[in-house]
């Protein structure tokens, strides 16, 4: 392994995770990394042990310079991360949310070699476990490999690969372009990542480094499936907007898959509707814009007398 001696910025969001904040820090003192590392932690006014704990961290590791941003007042996950990237100020932006953790020891140092390799990219996210904790299930996102990929903006509308910021690395340039408007609607992960994207790739490694834990102390985890999909449609035109329509076409198809399915779900019965995970979820939001550009396709390339028969198939497929 190629040896980097880089001073980066690791970005730690934490909101009363006293229960889990120990595996996260202990995931990044753990790491084989040979430089130095500003870490910023962005607590939101925790009302448990959180900070206490990470207080105790402080001493323990001559690579580490500890920052800690102002927790005097709970200013919201989407604020918290704007003061969070505005304060690291190395070259290398890592993030880590408290309740997540990772579990490759040269997670950082390959990050970092990969963004100094390839330039065509601004972000380079790694593969993770989604980890349902009250069923123990681990769940790899994507197919495991030792390789790479490179994900569009256009890829990720389609299904969110990146699916949380524990599993990212930032060059600091990317984030200090993200417009202000970005940080006055609710932003996540997804949506950052898309604004990313506008002027890059983003390099995926394809081997877990990073466990996301769906947990129930979570907000995000706590919410129905049927409402989190009515969160993410109502965002779509924001986020259109945002981008400048660049990618109407691509949040058009996605808007008209959403509303399908929340359609669907609305006239079972909740006892009957499973939790669907989110890389099953992105799966089936992929076949249907699939689909639903195909149907489009066929309408406007093959003669009149085949354009019938074949929408139908689509639609009798899409049925079962």
């Amino acid at each position: 392994m190629t040896q980097v001696n880089q001073s980066i910025s690791v970005l730690l969001v934490c909101y009363n995770q006293e229960k889990y904040i120990r595996q996260a820090l202990d995931s990044l003192f753990g790491q084989k990394f040979n430089g130095l590392i500003e870490l910023v932690i962005a607590d939101d006014k925790s009302t448990d042990s959180t900070l206490d704990i990470i207080k105790t961290y402080e001493r323990l590791d001559d690579r580490f310079t500890f920052i800690f941003l102002d927790s005097d007042a709970n200013i919201g996950i989407t604020k918290n991360y704007k003061r969070g990237f505005a304060t690291c100020s190395r070259e290398y932006v890592a993030v880590l949310e408290g309740d997540d953790y990772w579990i490759n020891p040269y997670k950082l140092q390959q990050q970092v070699e990969f963004l100094s390799l390839h330039w065509e990219a601004d972000l380079c996210s790694v593969n993770y476990y989604i980890y349902e904790q009250e069923s123990s299930q681990f769940t790899p996102r994507m197919p495991v490999s030792n390789s790479h990929r490179f994900i569009s903006a256009r890829e990720l509308i389609a299904d969110n690969i990146v699916g949380n910021f524990s599993t990212c690395m930032y060059r600091r340039s990317a984030l200090a372009r993200l417009p202000d408007a970005l940080f006055n609607i609710k932003s996540y992960d997804w949506i950052t990542n898309i604004v990313i994207a506008r002027n890059s790739l983003i390099g995926f490694i394809e081997t877990p480094m990073a466990v996301y834990r769906l947990h129930t102390a979570g907000t995000w985890t706590q919410s129905p499936h049927i409402e989190k999909l009515k969160v993410q449609l109502e965002l779509i035109p924001a986020y259109d907007k945002l981008t400048d329509y660049v990618f109407h076409t691509e949040f058009e198809l996605l808007s008209f898959r959403l509303k399908r399915v929340i359609a669907t779900l609305q006239i079972k019965s909740p006892l009957s509707i499973p939790e669907i995970r989110p890389r099953v979820s992105g799966y089936f939001l992929l076949i249907g814009t699939l689909s639903f550009t195909l149907k489009n396709l066929v309408k406007k390339v093959l003669p009149l007398r085949f354009k019938n028969l074949v929408v139908q198939l689509l639609s009798l497929r899409e049925k079962k």
